[in-house]
């Protein structure tokens, strides 16, 4: 019991670090796009990166941070019905929901290797004519459904944990 909860000390760790980490992009996000609409609309001159600059950055904010939100039960949820139930009957529930989970984090990390991979292999430019390189981005599709699937995984056995033992554990 002790192995596993440093385990899934390990995995919470991975996902506070990557969630605070990712932060730190809003920042430049939200400059680049202030810059933009500046160029734009007070010098009539406005850029052919920022849009795609800031799209990237957002993304790849979205896809990391997600582990973190999981690890903070922050998705949203239709909760009306659940939280009436027992503390049991709710980790049963989500064991169940994590069938789903599982399949779509098993595709996201699937797909995204080959996006990633396919994209990397060919140095793929955007196709704007600053040709800024994509690559690096697609690669965060597959780093972040790792860490939301690892995440999910702890959830999983937290849940688990406590369907059997009818208190939360871990």
């Amino acid at each position: 019991m002790k192995k596993l909860k440093t385990f899934l000390k390990y995995i919470d760790a991975i996902s506070e670090w990557s969630g605070k980490g990712v932060a730190y992009l809003i920042l430049p996000g939200i400059l680049i796009l202030s810059w933009e609409v500046v160029s734009r609309y007070v010098f009539n001159n406005p850029t052919m990166w920022a849009h795609g600059t800031s799209q990237r950055i957002f993304a790849t904010y979205y896809i990391l941070a997600g582990a973190y939100v999981l690890r903070h039960d922050q998705h949203v949820t239709v909760d009306i019905v659940y939280n009436r139930f027992s503390l049991r009957t709710q980790a049963i529930l989500s064991l169940i929901g994590s069938i789903f989970f599982f399949i779509f984090c098993g595709v996201l990390l699937w797909k995204g290797m080959d996006f990633a991979w396919t994209s990397m292999s060919q140095l793929e430019p955007d196709e704007t004519p600053w040709r800024a390189p994509l690559y690096p981005f697609k690669m965060m599709i597959p780093l972040g459904a790792f860490l939301i699937l690892m995440q999910g995984l702890a959830k999983f056995i937290r849940n688990l944990a406590t369907a059997i033992t009818g208190r939360k554990e871990l």
